[in-house]
């Protein structure tokens, strides 16, 4: 089997998880000794060909340099879908692939239908599913499925394209909210040819409600690398020992409920021995600081800033509870996939995918109500026993699910079937 793999970016660049899970993917394929390609963007310094046993890396695709900003974001929009057809013709002039699979939203619309090769693409956002690429309506609850005038009330009623602010000229211009609701329609078509590989069972849910693909639709859920050392991290250890800690790691971003946490645990018993982690960085990292101080729990809240990927196991080791309270529907954290390597109790919003990782009262709480949560914590903080039983489970749970070599054997024995 000959599989090519389109991402945007690779490591060594990295801008977020994506990049890591296309190389955990890639990695992976050619370690079960399947010829593997990766087809991504050139960044300066950067080799434009490497090769290694099963795993070959091209980078000769032109994107924007950071999907972070507003002008960057629309080079992609310009650059990046040309940019692949372009290569793509290119390369299939040279070879043959058994499989074209693409891990990047705005790459499916370059990748026609081609005989004898079968298409895959990764559902891990909602970029094609959702003309806010959020699928948070009017910032209230998940959306069940778009139209014009839907779209138009839900941006009329909404601070965020996607992760990003919303600001006057985006909100109220006419002819930019056809444009985006057009480029919406174009990405969810491309979608029809395409066998789709979801990130979580909300996602692929969500698809199959909306008659999105008219292929196959499976499931593939992050592929974690566990081969980590937390011995020689020790910058935190004096701090938090005999503490129960609380840890919440991810963006300090307004729809991932960081206030929500910090509000409601300035609720739990303040003699209890018990720490808040705040892990990320972001636009409301010092609203939330303030925030902590207005309620009178400074001394209790850990800002860490932003942290280096592997120093992420170390922030695990730390942790006693793994809060994770986004108030949008994430399609599936890596945070949480982590939490149960690590076996964490968690305690999480039941928002998108975070049901596939918290079974609640088996490996953690899955909270409908805010109302509910100063108590749920309470009991966690109090309750070893409890915690040490959900973290057991936590293990269990990644263990049958989500182990990086199940979840593997299920993405080749996907390919197996689509290409029968």
């Amino acid at each position: 089997m000959k599989v090519l793999i389109i991402t945007e970016s690779y490591p060594p660049k990295i801008f977020g998880g994506g990049e890591i899970s296309a190389r955990n993917l890639a990695e992976s394929l050619a370690q079960k000794k399947i010829n593997t390609t990766v087809l991504t963007s050139y960044f300066s310094g950067l080799q434009r060909t490497e090769k290694k046993d099963n795993l070959r890396i091209l980078r000769l695709l032109k994107t924007g340099s950071s999907p972070r900003k507003l002008s960057e974001n629309i080079k992609r929009e310009a650059f990046f879908p040309r940019s692949v057809k372009k290569e793509l013709n290119e390369l299939l002039k040279k070879e043959n692939f058994d499989i074209i699979h693409c891990l990047n939203n705005t790459s499916t619309l370059a990748v026609p239908e081609y005989e004898g090769i079968s298409l895959a693409a990764t559902i891990n956002s909602y970029v094609n599913l959702c003309p806010k690429a959020n699928l948070f309506y009017k910032e209230e609850k998940a959306c069940t499925g778009c139209s014009p005038l839907k779209f138009v009330v839900c941006m009329m009623n909404s601070e965020y394209i996607g992760k990003q602010k919303l600001n006057f000229y985006l909100k109220y211009n006419p002819l930019l909210l056809i444009y985006i609701y057009a480029r919406y329609i174009q990405r969810k078509n491309s979608l029809k040819k395409f066998n789709l590989l979801c990130r979580s069972t909300f996602i692929s849910e969500f698809v199959i409600k909306n008659n999105i693909s008219e292929k196959k639709i499976g499931l593939e859920y992050n592929l974690f690398d566990p081969n980590i050392n937390i011995s020689k991290f020790s910058r935190l250890k004096k701090r938090l020992n005999n503490q129960i800690v609380i840890t919440y790691i991810g963006s300090l971003e307004k729809i991932k409920g960081v206030d929500v946490l910090i509000r409601l645990y300035s609720k739990v018993d303040k003699k209890s021995n018990s720490k808040l982690l705040i892990v990320g960085d972001g636009s409301k990292k010092d609203s939330l600081i303030r925030l902590a101080e207005n309620l009178g729990i400074k001394h209790r809240v850990i800002f860490t800033g932003r942290i280096e990927y592997e120093f992420i196991p170390y922030m695990f080791d730390q942790t006693d509870i793994l809060a994770f309270f986004s108030k949008w529907p994430e399609p599936f954290s890596r945070v949480l996939m982590e939490g149960l390597y690590f076996g964490k109790p968690i305690i999480a919003t039941n928002k998108g995918g975070n049901s596939d990782a918290v079974i609640d009262n088996k490996n953690g709480f899955l909270i409908d109500s805010e109302k509910t949560i100063p108590e749920k914590l309470k009991v966690l903080i109090h309750n070893k026993k409890l915690r040490i039983k959900f973290g057991k489970e936590s293990k269990k749970l990644y263990e049958n699910k989500f182990k990086k070599e199940k979840v593997i054997q299920d993405v080749i024995d996907f390919y197996k079937e689509i290409t029968s």
